[in-house]
């Protein structure tokens, strides 16, 4: 019960060694790591990314029938602004005064008006920088309040500072969820298993749902898309099966330790080969193996197609921004492509990976890897140095390889897990690829954004190692 006893979750840097910055070649990062941690590093420059409140907010609007309450300014929901997911929502709207007088009051007043208003199941108390500045006791008042309203009120505290690493937002979510939400582990189990991911698709983790389904397993979701209902199933699993490497072992060894459910930490099911390991490790930790060899036979010949089909561009090289365990696995997908990986860029990376960094390492020494969430300045000068010949990520962050030329492969709806996204991804490389001419079009006229002087530096000029 090490995890949970905390007030709230470690950050990412204390807890698994985790990294915000880096660059240079892969190899250089395996052998810190395997040497016992990689080497903390700050950026003397830095432009803006999410935050840890941001990433937090973003996870408990998926979880359904929970209300939440932003203790904040304002401006500190805004990331909860335009987001239609049905969760009741307020904020507090502390003022300057509030922050140094304190702002009790006004946090009481929005969950009374919320619960009157929308009566949810239950309530989500969300901490934020200034209310981690001015020390508002919110646990008191959590406590106050649920036992006058008769419903179940979650701190979460999430500050946006205390570390450089967004994702340590799922973490504290999850803290609270599995602290104050999910019962103790009942004698009579289910025959269900737990697919932890906090920032998978909701048609990613259905596709891995049918997938089990096939081989006769059913799962449950946590936390992302969770109901409330379904929290009180966590912990009666049989099986807790991680797909996002960092982001699910929190929440792993936080059941482990405090219910006995077994975690299974495997590399995510992305291509043919890593999706029939995931498949056949569940399988046999299941009770299962016999049907999840046979289905991942069955399945052996998906990507033949696909392969054909981009035969035209075999050795194309492709640059990749994605979470590291997903970015790993991927490189294992180009490579049953017949595609070059020219270049990596992770949001952060942590010790939970070594395993398969050091594989990659091995068969790419080479490598170019930058390490960092958001910082285009320093992205925008590694692609100006490899212009791969396809650049794929998440969101917006492909939108400066746009303005290079670069053709670019947004993943954010397509499915990447299973067989199916191995399907999908690779119809997409290949039309992406068979039709650059939008990105020829704006890399031609586009202005730049950063001075020749920037761009003929080294790419980490700006990362540097901490001195302590």
């Amino acid at each position: 019960m090490t995890l949970l006893r905390q007030r709230t979750a470690l950050i990412r840097e204390k807890r698994s060694r985790a990294i915000a910055a880096f660059c240079g070649p892969i190899d250089s990062l395996r052998q810190e790591a395997e040497q016992g941690s990689p080497a903390q590093r700050v950026r003397t420059f830095s432009q803006d990314h999410p935050s840890d409140l941001q990433r937090a907010l973003h996870l408990l609007q998926s979880i359904q029938g929970l209300a939440v309450v932003v203790h904040g300014p304002a401006g500190c929901a805004s990331a909860l602004h335009g987001v239609d997911s049905g969760t009741p929502w307020t904020v507090t709207a502390i003022d300057q005064r509030d922050s140094i007088m304190g702002g009790d009051s006004k946090l009481r007043r929005a969950i009374k008006e919320l619960h009157a208003s929308h009566r949810p199941p239950a309530i989500a108390i969300v901490a934020t920088p200034v209310v981690a500045i001015n020390n508002d006791d919110i646990e008191s008042v959590a406590a106050e309040l649920r036992e006058e309203l008769g419903t179940p009120i979650v701190p979460v505290f999430s500050d946006g500072f205390r570390s450089k690493i967004s994702a340590t937002g799922h973490d504290v979510v999850v803290h609270a969820l599995l602290k104050h939400l999910v019962p103790q582990r009942p004698r009579n189990l289910g025959t269900h298993i737990n697919l932890l991911g906090s920032s998978a698709s909701h048609e990613d983790l259905q596709g891995l749902q049918q997938l089990l389904e096939e081989i006769g397993i059913q799962s449950l979701v946590f936390p992302r898309g969770s109901s409330l209902n379904e929290l009180e199933r966590v912990a009666a699993a049989r099986l807790s099966v991680g797909l996002e490497g960092d982001d699910s072992d929190y929440a792993g060894q936080a059941l482990r330790d405090r219910h006995g459910v077994p975690f299974l930490d495997i590399a995510p099911p992305v291509g043919n080969a890593n999706t029939a390991h995931w498949l056949k490790t569940v399988g046999e930790a299941a009770g299962h193996g016999a049907q999840a060899a046979l289905a991942a036979s069955c399945h052996a010949h998906r990507l033949q197609r696909s392969v054909q089909a981009l035969a035209a561009f075999n050795g194309a090289r492709v640059f990749v921004n994605l979470p590291a365990p997903q970015a790993f696995a991927f490189a294992d997908l180009l490579a049953e492509l017949g595609l070059v990986l020219a270049g990596l860029k992770l949001p952060s990376y942590a010790g939970v990976g070594d395993a398969a960094l050091g594989q990659l390492a091995a068969r790419l020494p080479h490598l170019p890897l930058l390490v960092g969430e958001g910082q285009p300045f320093e992205e925008v000068n590694l692609l100006q140095r490899l212009r791969p010949d396809l650049y794929i990520g998440r969101g917006v962050s492909s939108s400066h390889a746009l303005r290079l030329g670069i053709p670019t492969l947004d993943l954010d709806r397509i499915p990447l897990h299973g067989y199916l996204g191995a399907e999908r991804v690779a119809r997409e490389i290949a039309r992406s690829l068979s039709n650059p001419a939008l990105a020829r079009f704006l890399g031609g006229g586009a202005d730049e954004h950063y001075k020749p002087s920037w761009l003929t530096r080294s790419t980490h000029w700006y990362v540097k190692q901490e001195v302590k």
